[in-house]
């Protein structure tokens, strides 16, 4: 059985979160950090492209053109405002207190997009969009978040690493 469309959008908002909340916490090893930025990253990246392809398509079949203009609009700030938060992350000195206050922030603007699309996305999505259609998204969201993935490279910027050897 495939997943709800909703709960892999929790998912991916969750391993946001958590990822976030590692490099909000005190500097661990080199290594740990270049893991759990790349993690970061990569599934930004992915999900923001995947739901924009998959998610806001649907919109545009399915939901009044008004009410549709503003959620997408609203989600697609978000995800530039988390883009922009993500670029000053890695601009920082991993462990500065800087770094964790950027982190943090980045987390809950994840946070605050994650609340914003489960109360209201998600539920306009589900009331106008055929049940065989809602239901396939979540297939097509996957499908796509995994095509972002396979075309990003895993590692983040030479800056970053610069920045990281010099712990």
């Amino acid at each position: 059985m495939t997943p709800d469309l909703g709960a892999l959008l929790r998912r991916d908002h969750t391993d946001l979160e958590n990822g976030l909340g590692e490099l909000a916490r005190p500097a661990s090893d080199i290594a740990e950090i270049r893991g759990t930025l790349d993690g970061v990253r990569l599934g930004l990246a992915a999900h923001v492209e995947a739901e924009d392809i998959v998610l806001y398509q649907a919109f545009g079949r399915f939901v009044p053109a008004p009410r549709l203009r503003v959620l997408v609009a609203q989600g697609r700030a978000a995800h530039l405002t988390q883009e922009g938060a993500l670029s000053a992350l890695i601009s920082s000195r991993p462990g500065s207190s800087m770094w964790r206050d950027r982190a943090a922030h980045l987390r809950d603007l994840v946070r605050e997009h994650a609340v914003q699309e489960a109360s209201q996305t998600m539920p306009l999505l589900r009331d106008y969009a055929p049940p065989e259609v809602y239901d396939s998204l979540a297939g097509r969201f996957a499908t796509e978040r995994l095509r972002q993935l396979a075309m990003l490279q895993p590692s983040a910027p030479i800056s970053s690493y610069a920045l990281l050897a010099s712990l």
